[in-house]
């Protein structure tokens, strides 16, 4: 029998026993013989973990790339691990780009060094490409340029006189889960924003305000990711600048804001955790540009003339001196978020969203010389999905990848402000199955 059929002298080949000492254990001549078999026994490891079995080595695919581990019961290897699967499957190493990194648990000294192989190939395939390959999985780019045909509204509301209007929505959430059988189950509710559109172009409001997380970005989150979320970012995008240029052409002269919320920022993020060297890399001789991985240049805003006021938890639109619009950051589960603001600043009037509840809060406190203060705080709602569809605390996924219904303390909306210099007429509507009433007015889609 073969040495290399011993279990007992496999095991000694992949622990961390010297050569030498392994040598005199099962009575072979020299160390030499033994770093023969041990070269041996990486490339039959190897070639396993090529082909899928993952003896020794255990492969996954993430962002365009093979990662092989070492086994874990032996020092790091040296490249020679990365050229024996080149070997095994009878390929030229001079034809592949080969980088080494070292993982947390390798400091641990729980492992071993990580080859990191270069990939391309469809739907999570493995497979090793060449120089100029395609990678496995999309590079995100812009969102898909659309072109919106401005639609005539339903019916028109007068605007009054000496005053501005602002529409305010929140949370829209944009993102996707890509299910097994190739189908999209979203997390924003596309009959609500619809809605919103159309409120929007019948009142023809001087500004339009999205109170933070446009969009989802589930796969740039730092917590429990799911399978489905694989290949969807680029999909966010697009939906996301489609309803951007839906809602511009509804109204072509009104101010469109977008606040940053804790999930758009996950996109920056994401980039100075894995990958610092591309942050707030521009489009070349183009320095007053957003950097290319960010939110307004991958959903096109300049070319929808959009602002995004960025720096989130900071991130702030102001409608007059005494009125504020942020994403935030508070969340009471047991009580009312929109009274947090209100008796934290009782000077000033508040609209964010980030809770998915919609509500309004007033308060009066009495001022310097015994006059009355009023102020606000009020959140208009989401525009996502409240069924569980949305991936939350709450939320849970079963064996066939699709979310699991929950009921949410969630509810959709619209927020809407009349306002001018120093005065605010501050309102927030429901939305209920793509139907909005406002006054005596009913809006559905």
């Amino acid at each position: 029998m073969s040495l290399l059929d011993d279990e007992s002298f496999l095991t000694d080949l992949d622990s961390e026993l010297s050569s030498r000492a392994i040598a005199q254990m099962h009575g072979i001549k020299s160390k030499s013989t033994v770093n023969e078999y041990r070269a041996k026994r990486r490339a039959a490891l190897a070639a396993a973990a090529i082909e899928g079995e993952g003896v020794g080595y255990e492969y996954t695919n993430a962002n365009g790339v093979i990662n092989l581990k070492t086994p874990k019961t032996r020092e790091p290897q040296d490249e020679n691990d990365a050229l024996a699967i080149f070997r095994a499957k009878g390929l030229n190493p001079d034809d592949y780009t080969i980088s080494y990194t070292f993982k947390e648990w390798d400091a641990q000294r729980k492992g071993g060094e990580v080859i990191v192989l270069h990939s391309a190939g469809a739907h999570g395939q493995p497979k090793v490409a060449g120089k100029g390959g395609e990678p496995l999985w999309p590079v995100i780019q812009q969102a898909a340029p659309v072109v919106v045909t401005p639609a005539p509204a339903a019916f028109t509301v007068p605007a009054l006189d000496g005053l501005k209007l602002a529409l305010k929505c929140a949370d829209t959430q944009i993102g996707f889960r890509l299910l097994p059988d190739g189908t999209l189950d979203p997390f924003h509710d596309e009959q609500a924003m619809r809605l919103f559109v159309e409120v929007c172009r019948a009142y023809q409001p001087n500004k339009i305000q999205i109170l933070g997380d446009f969009l989802d970005l589930a796969s740039q989150g730092r917590f429990a990711q799911e399978a489905a979320f694989a290949n969807t970012t680029q999909l966010a995008f697009n939906a996301g600048h489609q309803f951007l240029a839906e809602l511009r052409a509804a109204c072509p002269d009104a101010e469109i804001i977008i606040i940053e919320g804790n999930h758009d920022k996950r996109m920056q993020n994401y980039v100075e955790a894995n990958s610092v060297a591309a942050f707030g890399l521009k489009q070349a001789n183009m320095p007053d540009s957003w950097p290319v991985m960010s939110l307004p240049f991958l959903l096109r805003l300049g070319e929808l003339d959009i602002k995004y006021v960025e720096a989130y938890p900071a991130a702030t639109d102001w409608d007059n001196d005494q009125t504020r619009n942020i994403h935030g950051t508070r969340a009471n589960s047991k009580g009312s978020t929109m009274g947090q603001y209100v008796h934290e600043l009782p000077h000033i009037n508040t609209w964010a969203g980030h809770t998915h509840r919609a509500e309004i809060v007033y308060r009066t406190v009495i001022g310097p010389r015994g006059e009355a203060i009023e102020s606000y705080a009020a959140n208009p709602g989401c525009l996502a999905l409240t069924d569980g569809s949305v991936p939350s605390v709450h939320g849970s996924i079963g064996s066939d990848g699709r979310p699991a219904k929950v009921v949410e303390d969630w509810q959709q909306g619209l927020g809407v402000l009349y306002y001018n210099d120093t005065e605010d007429w501050p309102n927030v509507y429901r939305i209920r199955n793509g139907a909005v009433v406002i006054g005596t007015t009913r809006i559905a889609v």
